[in-house]
């Protein structure tokens, strides 16, 4: 062009990729029924605006095989497979060297097991309620009454009565059993290695307890025994209280390697914490207490019923949370990252559960049901058969790439939302991996623009159409269960099988090939308004239809325009195709088929002359000046082929295979064609201007209509295009259009969405 502007070479001009997609379905290989396959640039089920790209049957031993025109600038496939019976799910498959693989038949290996007793997380035994060498039934026959430490001897057993009302030992393993109700009048201090058994059926009671005694301490609590702190106990350096009966206090800590174990059921009036040095909290009774702390490195582990009527709060680096019972509590916070917070069985926070920089395993078969959910940089594993149920809405904050949800087991897991938000709109708010199932019809778009994706769903993971996903879940002891989709009695779909594709692909064409023109790229603007495909159950073609505009006629002499169809050959069309209008395409010598006679390939005529179609006598610019009189509405052609012995694959009919072109100053033979950057001529081209001036087309090479620069004549663009106004350079009306090119396609992907206003047609304002 005189100014240095050139692409690289081997840049293809083009801005969209041909796509090879095989989908396997999930069905037995002798199934009667077809199941439907359909791909989405988008996830349906989360969003209106998802466009249909293809669909078509399959079998369990008949994969879905296709090929696919989309954008460049997209990277992953929706797939949706639909069950004989109703059901669908969706999965995603990522674009890779032009290929994209779904198998719906993909089972996942575990990456988990926890069957087997988590105990092993800490060196903590449970004490056995049935021993009565922790839980004695009555005082040994023949010891003293225990009166005051100063009586004692080390080592000795003593029965403490209703007289007692003070219990402060500095004699070491003592061991005392209560056999009367008794009210202390200050805290217990017990000296190292001793015991005070609370024997079955007796009261006990103090003020507080927080410095209670020294190292290996022991309280137990029998059956039917209770026993009652007014403020705070305190439990330090291994101390050990064992509970069948009933505790009564305040607040319980548990500090310093100590140890608290309930059978029983306990009473908590303000918060249980378990604090530094691997303490153990374990619970195979019944706790209620209004909040629950664990930090450092202590444990807590539930095979019973917990009720926190507030908060629970998970802050442990090296300690865990272990719930193998029933957990109710109104908040729940997990933080500090560790690999120990596991749910084996039933987990119901009734507001908020808040995951910040954690991690938190359901086991298989587990449930957890929350009001709502906030997550960051957080990661939530589910096995087999596991339930999540997030009853009103899960705000996503920002997750690494391995965190969010994922699928660890064998069978699928379930997750379910009734509505996902973004704290703020970004990049990588959430992801779904594995052996997943989501279930969730209000959820954040998946992404920004091209560069930007929001989340993901991979390795298997799939989401479900509420009311027709394909995973329930049996109702348990630990799981309220789910009962899945609905199925109907199993058909085949209705054929044929319809595919309407409604985005607009506008094709921009420069008149003085071989020649550069004033490259302002309207002398001839076409737009694509619709495209339909009709299938039959070998997902061959039976019928097409297109819909193309001619929006603009920039040049000052006589254009014809038709499309060759690479992939479908003339011999394929035996019926007569059918125009809306006849009149536009006279001066072709068509066949009684209506397409070009003396083609290889199927050549279907759109217009002779493009002024005439657009009501003017005169060969004068239209549609590409501002305020021109002489501006009028785009002419609709429309057109459809059918085919009564069905052999071609749909993807013939994909835009990229459309070869869509302009014959210049008459339809002569040899004629002047103008062909989209990259595709081939017709065989009544003058292929004899191959090479002359700023050309530089080879026949060996199938180098087609490019020039020495490397620039276009024609190029596609797949979107509704504004076009620039006359005389402007396509540069200057696109700013990032130079950069494209030059990059050799790199840069600037959607370059055609940064435009000057002044310097387009725009149909409402010119």
């Amino acid at each position: 062009m005189g100014d240095g502007f050139a692409a690289p070479d081997g840049f293809d001009w083009a801005t969209t990729s041909n796509i090879k997609v095989t989908v396997e379905v999930n069905a037995p290989t002798n199934d009667e029924f077809y199941y439907v396959v359909e791909l989405y640039d988008t996830n349906p089920i989360i969003s209106s605006d998802a466009r249909l790209l293809d669909k078509g049957v399959a079998k369990g031993n008949e994969p879905y095989t296709s090929e696919i025109s989309i954008e460049n600038t997209i990277k992953t496939l929706f797939v949706k497979e639909i069950t004989p019976t109703g059901l669908a799910t969706v999965r995603s498959a990522e674009i890779t060297n032009g290929i994209a693989n779904c198998n719906f038949k993909t089972t996942i290996p575990s990456v988990r097991s926890l069957a087997a007793s988590t105990r092993s997380f800490t060196t903590i035994t449970d004490p056995n309620p049935d021993d009565t060498s922790l839980f004695p039934l009555e005082c040994p026959s023949g010891i003293e009454k225990f009166i005051s430490v100063n009586d004692c001897v080390e080592g000795g057993s003593y029965e403490v009565t209703a007289s007692t009302k003070i219990i402060n030992l500095w004699k070491n393993n003592l061991k005392l059993y209560v056999t009367e109700d008794i009210k202390l009048s200050e805290q217990i201090y017990l000296s190292p290695g001793s015991c005070l058994y609370i024997l079955p059926g007796k009261k006990v009671s103090m003020p507080k307890s927080q410095n209670n005694g020294q190292q290996n301490c022991m309280i137990t609590i029998g059956t039917g025994a209770t026993l009652t702190i007014d403020k705070t106990i305190q439990l330090d350096s291994n101390y050990k209280l064992y509970n069948i009966g009933t505790i009564n206090t305040e607040n319980l800590i548990c500090a310093n390697s100590s140890v608290f174990f309930n059978a029983g059921s306990v009473n908590i009036k303000d918060k249980l914490s378990a604090e530094n040095a691997s303490s153990t909290i374990s619970n195979a009774g019944k706790i209620k207490v209004e909040k629950i702390k664990i930090q450092g490195d202590s444990h807590i582990i539930n095979t019973g019923t917990m009720e926190v009527e507030e908060e629970t709060e998970i802050n442990c680096t090296g300690g865990s949370w272990i719930n193998e019972g029933t957990w109710y509590t109104d908040e729940m916070k997990i933080s500090a990252w560790n690999d120990y917070c596991y749910n084996k069985c039933k987990l119901i926070v009734t507001d908020e559960l808040e995951i910040k920089e954690g991690h938190l395993i359901v086991d298989g078969g587990g449930y957890v049901q929350c009001k709502e959910l906030y997550m960051n940089n957080a990661k939530i594993e589910l096995g087999a058969k596991a339930l999540f149920e997030i009853t009103e809405k899960a705000e996503y904050g920002y997750q690494n790439k391995d965190r969010g949800f994922k699928g660890t087991g064998t069978e699928k897991a379930l997750l379910i939302i009734k509505k996902a938000v973004a704290e703020t709109l970004k990049p990588n708010l959430i992801h779904y991996s594995g052996n997943l199932q989501v279930i969730c019809s209000e959820h954040p778009i998946e992404k920004i623009d091209d560069w930007n994706i929001c989340w993901t769903i991979t390795g298997g993971a799939e989401w479900g159409e509420e009311g027709k996903n394909t995973v329930s879940i049996p109702e348990s002891e630990c799981s309220d269960g789910y009962n899945g989709g609905t199925p109907t009695p199993p058909t085949n779909p209705e054929f044929p099988i319809e595919v309407e594709d409604n985005k607009n692909y506008t094709y921009l064409f420069e008149d003085q090939w071989p020649l550069y023109g004033d490259y302002d790229m309207n002398d001839i603007v076409l737009t694509i308004q619709k495209r339909k495909i009709y299938t039959n159950k070998e997902n061959k073609v039976t019928k097409f239809e297109l819909s193309i505009d001619l929006s603009a006629a920039g040049a000052t002499k006589s254009i014809g325009a038709a499309i060759m169809l690479d992939n479908v050959p003339a011999n394929a069309i035996t019926q007569p195709v059918e125009f809306s209008d006849n009149t536009l395409a006279k001066n072709f010598n068509l066949n009684n088929n209506n397409i070009e006679n003396g083609q290889d390939y199927t050549v279907i005529p759109l217009f002779d002359d493009a002024h005439k179609v657009l009501g003017r006598d005169r060969y004068e610019q239209i549609n590409t000046v501002s305020d021109y009189a002489g501006n009028t509405k785009p002419k609709n052609i429309s057109f459809s082929i059918t085919f009564n012995n069905p052999t071609i694959s749909a993807d013939a009919f994909n835009v990229n295979k459309l070869n869509v072109f302009i014959i210049v100053d008459g339809n002569r033979n040899p004629r002047k064609e103008i062909h989209v950057a990259g595709y081939q001529p017709t065989k009544l081209a003058n292929t004899d201007l191959f090479g002359g001036n700023n050309d530089n087309s080879h026949h060996a090479s199938k180098k087609y209509y490019i020039s020495k620069e490397n620039l276009a004549w024609g190029i596609m663009v797949p979107s509704n295009f504004k076009w620039p106004l006359e005389y402007v350079n396509i540069k200057t009306a696109y700013s990032q259009f130079s950069d494209w090119v030059t990059s050799g396609g790199t840069e600037n992907e959607k370059w055609w969405n940064d435009f000057d206003v002044n310097k387009v047609f725009q149909t409402n304002k010119n």
